[in-house]
């Protein structure tokens, strides 16, 4: 796909929710554009395409090439206001709704991102060595301090309650630090990992991290040596949790994208995970006052995205309209109200 040369932002469009309809909520798409279409779809007119209906089933292919997040996306909207979306080895960050954006990219031969929150600036890298950024990747420099060996290291989280915290994965543990590298400690009381996802909670210093079909609260970051660990209800077998939303934090629950051969989302419900996301089985995200949501996340081009949203606890789910009719839904973020869906040509 094409991208932009200056400091304008490429042509994203914004999808917004209000969640605080009574019994009624309709998804309504506004957009933010650049004077060129830079995600593939040339001519665009600053309008959203329309969504598929029954009498135009299966609308041509407008875009032929994925967007600058590639495979992998991942979407973060904070309590800063500022959006981040960010794949292996790209990460950009908005705090104006994406109407500019930072580029954070990792050095050569460095593998992973995890950028901060509050400060999109501020960032980590993996690989061999971790490195660290204060100004949004134009230098980084080591770590202060050597990291328990050996590597890779593979960034999972910088706290968006403490910038000093740090997780990341390598052979098979939990790595964290609590003073920005200052000290390390490998988690104990943790099977050994694989392909894990860390995700913070809804209050300060707790996180939630799923490895395979087996997920765990960690509570005061896991503790002091690691004893606050509590593992949670074991999903289905061969399910692989590659998403993950926190719902709730007392009772806990949460809401789950799961890959397997029959890859669906589980929502975590009176200590049970049950089916959710009315058959869709991508990316998924928690919005204001418990709005649970679900995107397909099937990496189509040609094909229209979809998104279905519960509004009651998961009871039922309805599908969103005003999403692109040529590329699927492949993160989401939310923050209060508002929801942001990427999509796989690169829309916003």
């Amino acid at each position: 796909m094409r991208w932009w040369t200056g400091a304008l932002p490429p042509r994203w469009a914004m999808i917004a929710v209000s969640a605080l309809l009574a019994l009624v909520i309709g998804i309504a798409v506004t957009v933010a554009s650049s004077p060129a279409s830079l995600t593939g779809r040339h001519g665009y007119a600053g309008t959203p395409s329309p969504s598929p209906t029954s009498a135009d089933p299966s609308p041509s292919p407008s875009v032929t090439s994925l967007g600058q997040l590639g495979n992998g996306a991942h979407l973060v909207a904070s309590a800063s206001a500022v959006l981040i979306g960010s794949a292996p080895k790209l990460a950009m960050a908005s705090a104006d709704e994406g109407r500019t954006w930072v580029t954070v990219r990792p050095p050569a031969n460095r593998s992973g991102l995890a950028v901060d929150q509050a400060n999109p600036r501020h960032a980590i890298t993996g690989g061999t060595a971790i490195q660290v950024t204060l100004d949004g990747g134009a230098t980084w420099g080591p770590a202060r301090t050597r990291p328990p060996l050996p590597g890779p290291f593979q960034p999972l989280q910088i706290s968006p309650f403490e910038p000093g915290v740090w997780f990341l994965f390598h052979q098979g543990k939990l790595l964290r630090t609590r003073d920005a590298a200052l000290s390390w400690r490998d988690l104990p009381n943790l099977p050994p990992l694989a392909s894990p996802v860390l995700v913070p909670g809804l209050v300060a210093d707790q996180f939630f991290l799923a490895s395979g079909n087996r997920v765990f609260l960690l509570t005061d970051n896991g503790g002091p040596t690691g004893q606050l660990i509590s593992e949670l209800p074991v999903l289905p077998q061969g399910v692989t949790v590659t998403d993950l939303a926190v719902v709730g934090s007392n009772p806990v629950s949460l809401l789950a994208r799961g890959g397997s051969d029959s890859a669906s989302a589980y929502l975590l419900k009176d200590k049970a995970w049950l089916p959710a996301g009315g058959g869709l089985h991508g990316p998924v995200a928690v919005g204001a006052n418990g709005l649970l949501l679900v995107g397909d996340g099937s990496g189509s081009l040609g094909s229209a995205g979809s998104i279905s949203y519960s509004a009651d606890a998961g009871l039922t789910w309805t599908p969103a309209t005003g999403l692109p009719a040529d590329q699927s839904v492949e993160a989401i973020a939310t923050h209060s109200a508002t929801l942001y869906a990427y999509c796989y040509a690169g829309d916003l």
